[in-house]
């Protein structure tokens, strides 16, 4: 049989996880043939590991830490299938996530989302984590009308990346960057909310303050490189102390939207939230300041 799907997984230094990754995607309930690609640039003995206890899984060890973004792409050259999945090591894909995901695309989309459900839910840090960076995709109901899907939950035709090539190779962002680039070049986004993975969010606050660093300093620099959205904030700079107020008000009107019940969690945890994004705001400052050049 054709291989129809080809799911690929870019790896660095998550065998905590990846283990559980891989079981979840081998036990999708499918009616088509599907294979499973890692790319992987821990540079250490995982590669290895995963050949010996997968024997059935496609293994491609790199030679140097490749980002997200660039191990994708390895992932996209190599791929045999029709379709193109994505997870992440960090998440855990129920049964029927690929059947959900390529029957929105035999329904005619061409880039297909889902939802993300919280896998850390009696953490704390890993719920705040959760709220701050999926509060979009907690949405009930399908819909036409997301901006962007991250890599942890999406799918594509094999064509889109003949027709709009492929993702970029930075830090951050190459997942949402694609997506909004796509919609922004005439490309329907379908989130199909059955398409369900589990994220295992970070529960330490000092990888959640980092993490949110580096997310507002690669959104400043996204935003002045492709002209996203909010490109007022580089010309104004003096909006940016405005950003932690309006992301708080952005995620409470999401979840008030889509989960009333991740909306109280939301604001019992708010005080700390409001820090969190402060330090995002702090990373879209730095960033907007390595990229406009002082005059003069």
């Amino acid at each position: 049989m054709d291989t129809l799907v080809s799911v690929i997984i870019p790896s660095y230094k998550h065998r905590q996880y990846i283990f559980d990754a891989i079981k979840s995607v081998l036990d999708q309930k499918t009616d088509f043939n599907y294979e499973l690609i890692i790319v992987d640039s821990s540079c250490d003995d995982t590669a290895d590991l995963l050949k010996k206890k997968f024997p059935d899984i496609r293994v491609i060890a790199l030679r140097e830490r490749a980002y997200p973004g660039a191990a994708r792409n390895v992932g996209i050259k190599a791929a045999r299938g029709n379709y193109i999945a994505f997870t992440d090591t960090d998440c855990i894909a129920h049964p029927s996530w690929l059947e959900h995901l390529i029957g929105a695309h035999r329904a005619g989309h061409r880039v297909v989302g889902g939802s993300i459900r919280n896998g850390t839910p009696y953490s704390l840090g890993g719920t705040l984590d959760y709220l701050l960076e999926c509060s979009d995709f907690t949405t009930p109901r399908q819909t036409t009308q997301k901006s962007h899907f991250g890599g942890g939950n999406v799918s594509f035709v094999r064509d889109i990346f003949h027709k709009h090539g492929y993702y970029a190779d930075q830090v951050k962002g190459s997942d949402s960057i694609y997506t909004r680039l796509l919609k922004k070049a005439g490309e329907e986004l379908f989130y199909q909310p059955k398409a369900i993975v589990w994220h295992r969010n970070r529960t330490d606050l000092k990888k959640i303050f980092r993490n949110q660093y580096e997310l507002g300093y690669g959104a400043a620099i996204n935003r002045h490189k492709y002209k996203l959205s909010g490109t007022i904030l580089i010309s104004h700079p003096w909006l940016i102390p405005l950003l932690p107020f309006a992301k708080m008000l952005t995620i409470s009107k999401l979840l008030v939207q889509n989960h009333p019940l991740h909306f109280f969690k939301f604001v019992l945890l708010s005080p700390l939230a409001f820090i969190v994004l402060s330090v995002y705001a702090a990373g879209f400052y730095r960033g907007r300041r390595d990229i406009v050049k002082p005059t003069g």
